[in-house]
């Protein structure tokens, strides 16, 4: 009788192990994700030179079942630094494309290690501050598909309400899956 149920649990153990083992393959397929910056059009035309020097990118995975051993995931840009005056409009500068294992993800963050800028009337250097921190957006990189996140930043001149100055945050973000527009904020 013991023997039958051994056996009966190995059988268990061995049917439960073939049935995760296509989940393993579906984990090791790939998509592709690129990240690409641009400027808002509010205090960029005050300055003949912003250039950003960007740390890394870092992305929230969706949290599965164990949630607490969920970390963000570091990603190398592919261009560390991007003059911002270049980029305003419809124009912008890719940090980032790449083949990455397909998965869902709760939030981004672009870490700057450092921001310099040229005044277009003094020719001169003049600080601003980073504002930029983690995004809450629910996104995809599908297995086999694309995704394009497009980051709008904005330079925003606080100087009438002394002591703040120019400040550099996020404006809005546009989010693409395979070409097609999924999100956009802010919505025109």
């Amino acid at each position: 009788m013991r023997l039958s149920k051994f056996l009966a649990l190995l059988l268990l153990i061995a049917r439960l192990g073939l049935n995760a083992v296509p989940a393993l393959g579906a984990e090791s397929k790939r998509g592709v994700l690129e990240i690409q910056i641009k400027d808002h059009r509010e205090a960029i035309g005050d300055f003949s030179q912003v250039k950003i020097v960007i740390d890394k990118i870092l992305l929230s995975p969706r949290a599965g079942l164990k949630f607490w051993q969920t970390r963000w995931q570091d990603i190398a840009p592919s261009s560390d630094s991007v003059d911002l005056t270049q980029f305003t409009g419809k124009k912008a500068a890719r940090i980032f494309r790449g083949e990455m294992a397909a998965g869902a993800f709760d939030a981004f963050n672009i870490k700057i290690k450092t921001v310099t800028a040229v005044l277009k009337k003094t020719g001169r250097s003049t600080s601003i501050k980073n504002t930029i921190g983690p995004v809450k957006l629910a996104f995809e990189v599908p297995a086999q598909g694309e995704t394009l996140l497009v980051i709008d930043l904005v330079v925003t001149d606080f100087s009438d309400h002394p002591p703040q100055g120019y400040e550099l945050g996020i404006k809005g973000y546009e989010l693409y899956t395979n070409g097609k527009l999924v999100e956009k904020i802010p919505p025109e």
